[in-house]
Parts: C-alpha cells; sequence; structure tokens
C-alpha cells in the first residue's frame, strides 16, 4: 500500500463524496493514481463510470482527516512544544512534498514491530512520529521517555492487514517483473516512484527496507508471481490475474471451468494440452495459496562461526584418517581435542612469530589469548582454559551439523550429518562465519512487507550470501537450512543470563548491550544474540526491538527455576534424554508430569542414543536444573519439550530456496 500525495488527495476528494452519499466520476481522479488505489484495494468501481471508497479506503480516508484535524488544532490552539511533540497531527496533502510517502511496505514494517514489541524501536521512531502513528508516553515516577504507537497507528495496521490486494498484471507489467532482480537489492535497480512500482508494492509483490527503502526485495507472493512468469505467462493482454488463479485451483481440484478459462491458461503455459500442470502452473498456484492465506508469520535463521567449522573441519578430518587406516582414532571428544590443541598451538606460534613484539598491532580476537599462549607453559592447559570445545560441539549438535552418538565400544562419538557435510562443502570455498543477520537478510524476504535494512543487507553481502541484487547459491543454501533443520536448545551461562533479561516484549538490542557489554564484551553479546535468534527463541526486529518468539516464552517457563552455577544449564544432550524418558514415561495429564519406572532406564538410555556414563552425567544436571526428579520429568521438563517442538517451522516453507534445493541431503552447486 503506498499512500503519496497524489493518493491521499484522491482520497480525500472520495471521502467527502461519500460523506455526502455521491459516487465519484471516473474523470475525476487521474488514471493512474486510481488504477495505484485500486490494486491496493482502497477503491472499487460500483459501475463502468463511477468509483468509490471501499470499506478499507473509507477507514484509511477518514484517519487521514482526524491527522490533518489534530495537526489544525496543536497549531490553532498555540500547545507547548512539548504536547505538539507527543500529539503530533499531519499537514493536510496540498503541502506534502511530492516524493513524500505517508503509508509505503517500510512503514507498515514498522507498524508491525512496533505493535509486536509493545513500543516503537529507535528506527522507526522519527519515521513513524513524523507521520502521526507514534507518540511519546512519559512515566512521572521514572522520568523515562517510551515511545509507543498512537491509536491511528494501530489502526492503520489494522486496515492494512485486513485488505486483500488486487492481483492482475499484463503483459507490460509481467516484463517489468521479468528484468527486475529478486533482491533483496539497492532501490537504485528499480524505477523507483514509477507507477509500475506502485503496483508491485500496492499488489505486495515487492517490499523496502526500514526505516529510508534503500533496500528492496520481493516478498513471498512477489517470489511466486515472478518465478509464475519467468517460466511462463507470455502472451498479450492479461497474463497472470486473480480470475486465472482461481480457475487453475479449481481445475487442480477437480471442478469444471470455463472453455475460455481452460484456453487462456494453456495458451499462456500454465497447463499442457493434457490439463497437467506446467512449472508456472505450479508457481501460480501457490501464489493463489500465498494471495488467499498470507505469507509466512514467522522468520527462520541460521549461524555457525568460524571455531564451529574449524571443530567440524577436524572430526571430518579424523573419519577420513579412520576410514584409511581404522587404526586412527575416531572422533571422540578427546581425540578431537587433542587434534583441536595441535592446530590452536600452530596457529598462535605463526601469530606470535608474524608480529613479534608488535602485540598490540594483532586484531582483537587474538591479542589476549596469543598473549597468555607466550606465556603459557602446559599448552593443553591453555587450549582448556581460552577455548571451549564441550561449547562448540553442543552448538553444532544444536544446528543438526553433528550428532553423538554411542559406539559398539560404548563410546561417543561424533558423526557428521548430511547438513554438516553442505556447510562443510560450503566452508571448503571460503571459511566465514555466517551470521543469523546475514542469513536473515534472506529468509525475511517471505513475509508480505519485510526487506533487510542496509545493515543487514551489507552484513548478508560480506558473508557472500547475497550478491549484487539476489542471493547468491550459497545464500540460498543457508536460508534452506534455516527452514528445514531440526533445532536443538543450547545455552552457555551468558547466554542464560542474557536470554532471561530479555522480556516477552518491551526492549531493544541497543538495551541489551548497555546491560552486558562491560562484563562480557560486545562481540560475544552480539553472538549471543546471533545464537538465541538461529535457535528461534528471540527475533530480532527491523526497528531494533527484540521480541521472544513462542518457543522463547515456553522456554522462559522452562528456566525459570534453574541456578545460575549451572555452565553449560541446557545442552542438545539433555533434551535427547528428556525425549528418550518421555518416550518409555506415562504421561499424567492433570500433575503435568511424565512417571518412568525404574526398569524402563534402560531403555530410555538405548533410545537416547548416549553412552551410560553421558546418559548418568546428563540425568544429574537435568535433575539439579529441576526439569527430572527420581523417576519423572516435571512440569518444567514438559515445559523444556514443548518448547523445543516451537522451536521447529509449524506452517508450510514453500519458497525459491525449496525450488533450488528440492530434496535432503542436496549437494551444495559449484
Amino acid at each position: 500500500m503506498v499512500i503519496r500525495k497524489e493518493h491521499a488527495l484522491a482520497l480525500r476528494h472520495l471521502w467527502k463524496l461519500a460523506k455526502e452519499n455521491q459516487l465519484a466520476n471516473l474523470s475525476d481522479i487521474d488514471e493512474q493514481v486510481r488504477e495505484e488505489l485500486d490494486f491496493a484495494g482502497l477503491i472499487t468501481y460500483p459501475d463502468p463510470l463511477h468509483i468509490k471508497l471501499t470499506y478499507g479506503g473509507l477507514q484509511l480516508a477518514e484517519l487521514l482527516e482526524k491527522l490533518y484535524e489534530l495537526k489544525k488544532y496543536t497549531i490553532t490552539e498555540q500547545v507547548s512544544e512539548e504536547e505538539e511533540h507527543e500529539y503530533k497531527g499531519l499537514a493536510t496533502p496540498e503541502e506534502w512534498d511530492d516524493e513524500w510517502r505517508w503509508i509505503g511496505s517500510e512503514v507498515i514494517a514498522l507498524l508491525d514491530s512496533a505493535w509486536r514489541a509493545g513500543q516503537v524501536g529507535p528506527l522507526g521512531r522519527d519515521v513513524l512520529m513524523e507521520r502521526g502513528f507514534a507518540r511519546i508516553v512519559r512515566d512521572k515516577a521514572s522520568k523515562k521517555e517510551k515511545w509507543q504507537l498512537t491509536e491511528i497507528g494501530e489502526q492503520v495496521l489494522k486496515i492494512y492487514n485486513s485488505i486483500t490486494p488486487r492481483i492482475e498484471i499484463d503483459s507490460e507489467l509481467a516484463e517489468v517483473i521479468r528484468k527486475t532482480p529478486i533482491g533483496p537489492a539497492p532501490s537504485s535497480q528499480l524505477p523507483t516512484g514509477s507507477h509500475e512500482e506502485h503496483l508491485l508494492e500496492n499488489m505486495r509483490l515487492i517490499a523496502y527496507s526500514v526505516p529510508q527503502s534503500d533496500i528492496f526485495a520481493f516478498t513471498a507472493l512477489g517470489q511466486a508471481v515472478k518465478k509464475a512468469l519467468t517460466t511462463g505467462g507470455f502472451g498479450s493482454g492479461v497474463v497472470l490475474s486473480e480470475d486465472l488463479m482461481i480457475s487453475l485451483w479449481e481445475l487442480v481440484d477437480g471442478k469444471e471451468i470455463t472453455d475460455e478459462a481452460l484456453v487462456a491458461l494453456m495458451e499462456l503455459g500454465y497447463i499442457d494440452d493434457s490439463k497437467e500442470l506446467l512449472p508456472a502452473g505450479e508457481w501460480l498456484l501457490e501464489a493463489y495459496r500465498l494471495w488467499k492465506e498470507g505469507s509466512r508469520k514467522e522468520v527462520w535463521t541460521f549461524s555457525i562461526e568460524e571455531e564451529e567449522v574449524v571443530v567440524l573441519k577436524t572430526i571430518a578430518e579424523l573419519w577420513n584418517k579412520y576410514e584409511e587406516n581404522p587404526r586412527d582414532n575416531i572422533p571422540t571428544f578427546e581425540h578431537i581435542r587433542r587434534e583441536m590443541i595441535d592446530k590452536k598451538v600452530k596457529e598462535y606460534k605463526r601469530l606470535v612469530e608474524r608480529y613479534g613484539r608488535k602485540l598490540k598491532e594483532m586484531p582483537e580476537k587474538y591479542r589476549q589469548i596469543a598473549s597468555r599462549f607466550m606465556e603459557a607453559k602446559d599448552l593443553a592447559r591453555w587450549y582448556d582454559e581460552n577455548f571451549n570445545l564441550w561449547a562448540v560441539l553442543y552448538s553444532l549438535e544444536s544446528f543438526e551439523l553433528v550428532k553423538s552418538e554411542v559406539n559398539e565400544e560404548g563410546k561417543d562419538v561424533y558423526y557428521i550429518t548430511d547438513i554438516g557435510k553442505q556447510v562443510l562443502d560450503d566452508q571448503a570455498r571460503n571459511m566465514r562465519d555466517i551470521s543469523s543477520t546475514g542469513v536473515k537478510a534472506i529468509t525475511m524476504c517471505r513475509k508480505t512487507f519485510s526487506a533487510p535494512n542496509k545493515e543487514w543487507f551489507d552484513i548478508a553481502v560480506d558473508e557472500k550470501l547475497i550478491g549484487t541484487s539476489e542471493p547468491t547459491h550459497s545464500g540460498l543454501m543457508y536460508a534452506r537450512l534455516a527452514e528445514t533443520i531440526t533445532r536443538m536448545p543450547f545455552l552457555t551461562k551468558y547466554g542464560m543470563m542474557i536470554f532471561k533479561a530479555i522480556p516477552e516484549k518491551g526492549v531493544t538490542v541497543d538495551e541489551i548491550y548497555e546491560m552486558f557489554e562491560k562484563e562480557i564484551g560486545r562481540e560475544k553479546v552480539r553472538w549471543v544474540l546471533e545464537k538465541l535468534e538461529a535457535r528461534h527463541l528471540i527475533e530480532i526486529l527491523p526497528d531494533g526491538n527484540i521480541v521472544e518468539t513462542e518457543a522463547g516464552k515456553k522456554m522462559d517457563m522452562a528456566l525459570s527455576g534453574v541456578p545460575t552455577s549451572i555452565g553449560f544449564p541446557l545442552n542438545p544432550l539433555i533434551v535427547r534424554l528428556l525425549q528418550a524418558l518421555r518416550e518409555v514415561g506415562t504421561l499424567y495429564v492433570k500433575e503435568h508430569k511424565v512417571r518412568i519406572l525404574p526398569r524402563n532406564i534402560e531403555k530410555a538410555i538405548k533410545l537416547s542414543g548416549l553412552s551410560p556414563e553421558t546418559f548418568k552425567k546428563m540425568f544429574k544436571v537435568a535433575e539439579l536444573a529441576g526439569w527430572v526428579g527420581k523417576s519423572s520429568i516435571t512440569s518444567a521438563g514438559l515445559w523444556l519439550l514443548e518448547a523445543v517442538e516451537l522451536m521447529q517451522p509449524r506452517e508450510e516453507l514453500i519458497g525459491l530456496v525449496h525450488e533450488v534445493y528440492p530434496q535432503e541431503g542436496v549437494q551444495t552447486p559449484a
């Protein structure tokens, strides 16, 4: 939905006529403006010669009138500067700049973020205040200011969500769509401000980034439409419309459709002569589903640090050696640790030799550890004190990159999954950090009005996930992993501290840095937030707010009684233990507990895939955390398992990355 000066003037004219129960003539409104308002779902045609506002259009026009009156009041009454700042109105459209957008996808994204977080985030304050959508609330007791949506701001978001856009694409607009990159890409690659661009945005096929529309991307609906028109839809006149989508849906559903509709679907390449779906038809059906049901509600992402890649690579090297010579060591914890000590000693020896006495010139993340290396007498102890191998292994397992299983000798051995192999293939070409933010810059575009802001886009470009105008093969692979892996929770001591400090809503990223930066360090805080988001416990919104996901809310309940003294209060092995115990136990619904008979413990150990020693160790940790009793899973333990279920996608995830990588265990493209 795009509302600029010309649209606001048209809405005001139509509103005044509606108040007098009159209809507007077609000639009253410029043809292009009329078409743009029509596609946005704000006007309708009661007959071929007249137009009027839809219910949503009437509501929006009335809100504009309220803002005009509010601006008039603040001027004539000469209220204080403070009050005017709190309740800012809007100048009449005659005074607007020609290029200024009262509403656009970037404004809707800011409204949505503020509504979800219960407050307006840092990036949304100026933009929403200027439009009459935000105000400052001052707490007299604490003397603190809080930015909140105005009632009008909330109503605009409700109107937007209640409207279904109209879809109609002719051959000329289809060519624009085919030539436009899928994004995310700089907005300079679009004919910004043009009639065609307004039509695409009003049909919700493209969206812009907050706060200043620097980046654009095709939405989930837009991606489906673009793919349909890339593989079909070649013809004259209307080549994709609501009627065509409905006809195709009815045909696939076994219903009779008109001969005219059947011929059109064949000529446009959506079906063949046997009425079977062609690739363009498959995408047209997906477009219909998104148009009717709406796009995704949740954003899924993924992350891995370079240090984790090194450990993953080390496990692969140990298996390669073992396959060549079974006498070599298999990847147990101790064997992996031994290899990592050797690698880290060589790495820091090279660093010290390179920088010599100029240690201050060394990158900060290496400097302190290098200093300790130079003084170390016991290098194994130096490694253990500066690197946490357990944390890395737990993290890898939490993203389904490795799986620890007990072998025939009763030892816990680390195996690389098919997903882990895909990551190794990609990292072999360019070893680097992959952040949640970078992956999210791709996956967030699957929503209705989301595009990554400039900072997120730049991160994705730096990580080689996005090229000049669309995701790279690497980016599409990580996006697919984000939407298909089985996540497991993992929290370090610092991770739990930060997670517990994040409420369901009402906190910003900047506030979390302020709380923990001095104690933990900015880089560590950043990676804790990255991992929490990649595990789907929090979502960092485009305006700088943080909210808990449904999984995060349930996890809060599970962690409420966990002592802060536990080093790794939650890891994948504990979850596997709980899942195995639930499998062999009996659920008592009223008590919200699972009771386990002692004779079933041996069965649970086998189901967990853990060695008896590891199972016993994890049971003690789970008991200390309050997730299990002597012979039961407690309510907190069940909440934890419920949180794990919520960490996995529950909605149908179809899109570009699933076409590029349609099968399990795919090979990463070269």
